[in-house]
């Protein structure tokens, strides 16, 4: 996908000195005499002033004076003591180790923590590479983490979950169930204004108050436009937040920051709760009604209103989409714009006038005011695209339909706009589903099918008039097409056809009684106006092989 950033992957950049001593005191006491946290990919031991090379080698010394020769040439040792705690206090290394039987046990101790970090490491890589998902990252991440981890869109819905630490925190159990953050538990969190450092203060963000969750918790949130994307939390129901392990948590974010900057680009639309929300809804993926609706309320949508979707293919990785989603966002305020791959996804849902109904005619606007629509069409003749527009719906739990409508009434659009059966609207470049959806069905029903469709009591007549007029050289066939359009009005016809009234009525006597039918019958004269329009589509597919 051309708008997805590609993964390059990781050099090893090593484990910090953090790491290093917390796992260290697995072993052996430890001493640490450097405040700084510097990271390491390699340890060696040291020899001579000639061995030190990389500063992202660690130095293993057994006495004082080569541990400041280490120093003074600006690296990092460690010592392995032979005397008290007390005595080493100011030895100038990073690190004291009390108790290790020498350098070379040392040595290994701390290749097997490279070893082991390295390992991780390519996992992440691998995970990246192979395109897996987050939950996917975040498996691999939990003997690391320790504790349980939640990753969270900006609509707080649940995206992955520490599935092998579980945690008794009620908030948390409630997310995992639900598989979003409750109406009811989100005003917890505004309450407790939770929203604000998350979209605003850098780095992580620790809550020890204990006001919502019994654990502390470490969050760290991907910006947006002054808002986030994704944010991870951590709570700290296994292990308290020690420096090491904020370490180990930063290690995993570099590497979720790369499914943040795939799936928030800066050429999309912020990663606000809305976009999520409606890319739940149009994907199929949020289908559950109460759901949907306590979803609404924190996104600030209505549930029930008088709603219309819009799609429009544009290529994401072109220019010109750019321009095509300022110029569109500019056109539809205040309606929904949201990105979707290569296409733009509209809900409008800005006109609650309470004389509107399920329809939205420019000339016929109770406001007196241009329908989307109309900015619509003009925009899309401005940018030479097309768009496709659902039916109306009245409740936000169709727009998953909506959007199928949308975008086949679209397909439909392109496929061929000269010749398009009743497709296009009073707004020529906008597809409405309700006026294309017979060709929607003809589309999706196999030949043989469609000939048993055709092959109907109303086919057979209009396949009798078409024969009749081909050999008595008469045009019965359009002429009672057109009567019919004309909702069986003689003065209508008869100015369509440039007749004289007396004589449409003349004609239409005349077909009845040749071919034995009543136009007065409602039936019958819709099974005849759907004959037309299906052989109508079905000449273009005449040629065609059988499906």
């Amino acid at each position: 996908m051309g708008e997805y950033p590609s993964f390059s992957g990781g050099v090893f950049v090593g484990v910090t000195l953090n790491i290093i001593e917390h796992e260290l005191k697995e072993l052996w006491p430890i001493c640490r005499n450097l405040e700084d946290n510097p990271s390491f990919g390699d340890a060696r031991i040291y020899h001579d002033e000639e061995s030190l090379s990389s500063k992202n080698v660690l130095y293993i010394c057994d006495d004082a004076d080569s541990c400041e020769e280490v120093s003074k040439a600006g690296h990092v040792a460690v010592l392995v003591c032979h005397e008290s705690e007390a005595s080493t206090e100011d030895a100038p290394c990073g690190l004291c180790v009390y108790g290790c039987p020498g350098k070379l046990a040392a040595l290994n101790a701390l290749l097997d923590i490279f070893a082991k970090y390295r390992f991780w490491e390519a996992e992440l890589n691998a995970c990246c590479f192979e395109d897996k998902d987050l939950q996917g990252l975040l498996d691999a991440s939990t003997p690391f983490l320790k504790n349980h981890v939640v990753i969270l869109d900006a609509a707080l819905k649940l995206l992955a979950y520490s599935k092998d630490v579980p945690c008794d925190d009620e908030i948390t159990m409630e997310l995992i169930a639900h598989g979003y953050h409750t109406d009811v538990n989100i005003t917890k969190f505004k309450l407790h204004r939770r929203f604000k450092p998350w979209s605003e203060e850098s780095g992580f963000v620790v809550n020890d108050s204990y006001e919502i969750c019994k654990y502390i918790t470490v969050a760290y949130s991907f910006k947006t436009d002054n808002s986030f994307s994704m944010i991870l939390v951590m709570m700290c129901n296994v292990e308290d937040p020690l420096p090491y392990l904020l370490d180990v948590f930063s290690m995993f974010i570099k590497y979720v920051e790369y499914y943040a900057k795939r799936d928030y680009p800066a050429n999309k639309p912020a990663g606000s709760a809305v976009d999520t929300f409606l890319k739940d809804l149009c994907s199929g993926a949020l289908r559950d009604r109460s759901e949907i609706a306590e979803r609404c309320e924190y996104v600030n949508l209505p549930y029930d209103a008088r709603f219309c979707l819009f799609y429009i293919e544009a290529k994401a990785d072109s220019g010109p989409f750019l321009r095509v989603l300022s110029d569109v966002t500019l056109a539809v305020a205040p309606a929904k714009v949201v990105a979707m791959d290569d296409a733009l996804v509209i809900l409008c849902f800005n006109c609650l006038h309470e004389k509107c109904h399920l329809h939205c005619e420019a000339r016929h606007c109770v406001k007196g005011v241009k329908s989307t629509s109309s900015h619509l069409n003009a925009l899309m003749k401005s940018h030479d695209l097309y768009c496709g527009r659902s039916s109306k719906f009245t409740n936000l739990g169709d727009a998953g339909v909506a959007f199928m409508q949308a975008k086949a009434a679209y397909d439909i659009a392109i496929r061929d706009t000269k010749d398009l059966s009743n497709g296009l609207s009073q707004w020529n470049r906008i597809a409405s589903f309700d006026s294309c959806y017979i060709d929607f069905l003809n589309d999706n029903l196999p030949r043989k099918k469609r000939d048993m469709v055709l092959m109907t009591y109303a086919g057979n007549i209009l396949e009798a008039i078409a024969e009749s007029d081909s050999s008595a050289r008469t045009d019965n066939y359009d002429f009672l097409y057109t009567f019919l359009e004309c909702e069986r009005k003689t003065s209508v016809t008869a100015n369509v056809l440039h007749m004289h009234r007396n004589n449409v009525r003349y004609r239409i006597d005349r077909i009845e009684q040749q071919f034995g039918i009543d136009t007065n019958d409602p039936v019958l004269r819709f099974d005849l106006m759907l004959a037309y329009h299906l052989r109508k589509l079905h000449a273009g597919y005449a040629e065609k092989p059988d499906d």
